[in-house]
C-alpha cells in the first residue's frame, strides 16, 4: 500500500505508543517520516525500524510545547525532505488521580503545555511550510475520549484536549480554501506507556477496563494508526473537521 508516496511527515511523541506506530504506518504507505521526541533513543530505535522495513526516516529531539523546539522539527523535518505535507501532532502526556480543586497551578500548566500549548506551536510553524506546497496537505490531531465522556481526576488533561478538538475544527475552516485538511481522532484506552501513568493497579483495574469498550478489548496503537493513515492520505481528500472516535465503541454506550 503506497497511498502516501511522495509525502512529507512531521509525527510528534514518535518514540513510543501511538506515535510509533503512526510513524510506522505512514512509512509503511511510502511517506518520508521525521519523528521528533523529548528522548532521543526511542525516537532512534522508531527510525532503525522504519529503514530496515526499506523506508526513510530521521529523528529530531525536543520538546513540542516548547516555541524554539517546535521550530525546529519543523525546520529540520524540511530540511531533511524538502518540504511537509502531513503533520500528525500527536505528543502529549496525562496525570490523574486529583480533584479540580486540589489540582496545583503547576500541573494545570503542565498539561495545557503537553497537550493542548504544544499543538498550536508545532502547528504554527509547519502551517508556514505547508502553505507553500501545492496538493493535498494534511493535519492530524490525537485528542482523546476524554473531550466528551470524562472521568474523575482528569479534568485538566479533558480540558487540553477538548481545546484540541476545538483548535482542529477552527483550523479546518481557516486553512480550507488553501487545501491543507485538519482532522482529529479521538482514542479511548490503548495500550501505551500512558494507559499505566498513575495507575500502579492497572492489572486490577484491566478488567473494567475492557468491559468498558463494547468491542471487547483495549486499543492497540495501530488501532489509532489506521486512522490516522486514512486522515493523511487523499482517500480523505474532501473530509476536514471531522472528530473521530477510535475507541472500540466506548463513547457509544
Amino acid at each position: 500500500m503506497t497511498r502516501l508516496e511522495g509525502r512529507r511527515a512531521l509525527v510528534t511523541g514518535g518514540g513510543s505508543g501511538i506515535g510509533r506506530a503512526t510513524a510506522l504506518r505512514l512509512a509503511a504507505e511510502g511517506a518520508a517520516v521525521c519523528v521528533s521526541g523529548r528522548r532521543s533513543d526511542p525516537l532512534a530505535e522508531t527510525v532503525a525500524a522504519i529503514e530496515a522495513a526499506g523506508g526513510r526516516a530521521v529523528a529530531v529531539a525536543g520538546d513540542a510545547s516548547v516555541e524554539a523546539d517546535a521550530e525546529r522539527m519543523v525546520e529540520q523535518t524540511a530540511a531533511a525532505f524538502g518540504g511537509i505535507d502531513v503533520l500528525v501532532n500527536n505528543a502529549g502526556s496525562i496525570r490523574r488521580n486529583v480533584p479540580l480543586h486540589e489540582t496545583p497551578n503547576e500541573r494545570w500548566e503542565q498539561m495545557l503545555a503537553a497537550n493542548l500549548t504544544s499543538v498550536f506551536l508545532v502547528t504554527r510553524a509547519a502551517l508556514r511550510r505547508m502553505l507553500e506546497a501545492d496538493g493535498d496537505r494534511s493535519i492530524v490531531n490525537v485528542a482523546s475520549t476524554f473531550a466528551f465522556w470524562n472521568a474523575v481526576g482528569v479534568s485538566p488533561y479533558a480540558a487540553a484536549k477538548g481545546g484540541v478538538v476545538a483548535l482542529t475544527r477552527s483550523l479546518a475552516v481557516e486553512y480550507a480554501q488553501a487545501g491543507i485538511r485538519a482532522n482529529c481522532v479521538c482514542p479511548a484506552v490503548v495500550r501505551t506507556p500512558l494507559s499505566l501513568v498513575d495507575r500502579d493497579n492497572f492489572e486490577e483495574l484491566l478488567p473494567t477496563l475492557v468491559g468498558s469498550h463494547p468491542l471487547g478489548r483495549l486499543g492497540e496503537p495501530e488501532d489509532v494508526a489506521s486512522a490516522v493513515a486514512y486522515f493523511a492520505s487523499a482517500d480523505a481528500g474532501w473530509v476536514t473537521g471531522v472528530v473521530m472516535n477510535v475507541d472500540g465503541g466506548y463513547t457509544a454506550r
